[in-house]
């Protein structure tokens, strides 16, 4: 394995990351309604010499082209996303949102200043590489269903075919500098779906005389806890969780509908589908045993995010050297959702976690909070490990 002094000027291209950030974190969009974002991407790749087309409505793609051989036809496709979520910032920076009601607070801002800043890199060192590198800027990770998938049908792992393909998550709950690899699952299978309660509206003084949807509604979301506590193997993980609920107009009436929503996560398609099956029983039973009736609305969302131990296996050396020894972790399972699966699920790849919590600097706040940012000083590795990866596959 070459010495990292082949990875050549990673501070020069890790501040313009830093700027890039600055930029997309001022100026969010939300998911397929990225235009904006799509120009910036887009510009700045055309200032790079690239030709980028777009994807998937708002995505941008582009290709670049290494001289160090053949590389026997190898195809790598770097993915970062770039939609940003509907909520109300709550952070002191600089560089706050200026798009009132959206905010990127889940570090797509910086996946996404990550990857035009390896495009930079992959364009000024085309003699460190061979094959072909496809840069997928994505669209639209942040809701069901989302952009991956449109992507993949839309071409994105063709002409030419990837072989391979990689992509990070900033992840705020590993201390900063770790990378979280792990073979298996990592993420899971994020579901969704509503439920309608529907009973007979009556005055509350007579409840007699109607049949109470608020009550159902009730004892089904305590009901459904039992898919985890009674109907999950105690080894295995899911999770069920009534998001939104919505009922009622008076304190005196009871109304005659209730509308709820929710997610069930799992670690498998099986296993979601197990729990989908359980869903429907609890909720369609204990509405009848109530008096009222339940329509349920399932929906299969992003498919678990699992690893396989060969391409682990394979890059581990290449992001150690990245990393640094002792800085390759294997991450807690998250419940959380990526629609980075649709890519594992036709070609071989990895998706890592990146460190970037550090309660040093007060920067704690989780995933999806009004007060979420990240330690910028994180961006020398990640682009690192963009780097990392294109010269250990394509070499």
């Amino acid at each position: 394995m070459e010495t990292d002094e082949n990875m050549l000027d990673i501070a020069t291209y890790a501040s313009e990351a830093a700027e890039h950030r600055h930029y997309l974190h001022a100026h969010p969009e939300p998911s397929f309604e990225e235009w904006g974002t799509q120009r910036y991407i887009t510009d700045r790749l055309h200032s790079l010499g690239l030709n980028p087309l777009p994807i998937a409505g708002t995505g941008v793609t582009a290709t670049v082209v290494g001289t160090r051989g053949s590389a026997n036809g190898k195809v790598l496709l770097l993915r970062a996303d770039i939609d940003a979520l509907r909520l109300t910032e709550e952070t002191d920076l600089p560089f706050a949102s200026q798009n009132e009601g959206v905010m990127h607070a889940c570090g797509h801002d910086g996946h996404t200043g990550t990857l035009l800043a390896v495009a930079h890199w992959l364009v000024d060192h085309r003699d460190q590489f061979g094959g072909t590198v496809k840069l997928l800027f994505q669209p639209a990770e942040e809701i069901t269903p989302g952009g991956a998938e449109p992507c993949v049908k839309a071409g994105v792992l063709q002409n030419p075919n990837v072989t391979f393909v990689f992509g990070v998550h900033l992840w705020n709950i590993l201390d900063f500098g770790k990378v979280g690899l792990r073979a298996g699952p990592l993420l899971a299978e994020a579901d969704r779906f509503e439920l309608t309660v529907t009973g007979k509206g009556a005055h509350a003084a007579t409840p007699h005389l109607g049949a109470d949807p608020i009550v159902a509604a009730a004892q089904i979301i305590t009901a459904l806890q039992t898919i985890v506590s009674r109907e999950t193997n105690p080894l295995d993980s899911r999770v069920v969780t009534i998001g939104t609920i919505d009922g009622g107009s008076a304190f005196n009436i009871i109304p005659q509908s209730v509308h709820m929503t929710g997610t069930l996560r799992a670690l498998s398609r099986e296993d979601a589908e197990l729990g989908a099956a359980s869903l429907r029983r609890i909720v369609t039973h204990t509405a009848e045993a109530l008096g009222t009736t339940a329509q349920v609305d399932y929906e299969f969302g992003y498919p678990p995010v699992i690893n396989s131990r060969e391409s682990v296996a394979f890059l581990h050396p290449f992001l150690q050297q990245a990393a640094g020894e002792g800085n390759i972790v294997e991450p807690e399972i998250s419940m959380g959702g990526e629609d980075f699966a649709y890519y594992l699920q036709q070609v071989p790849g990895v998706f890592v976690f990146v460190g970037t919590r550090n309660p040093a600097k007060g920067l704690t706040a989780p995933h999806h909070n009004p007060k979420f940012t990240f330690d910028e000083d994180i961006f020398p590795l990640a682009v690192s490990l963009f780097v990392a990866v294109v010269r250990g596959y394509l070499s």
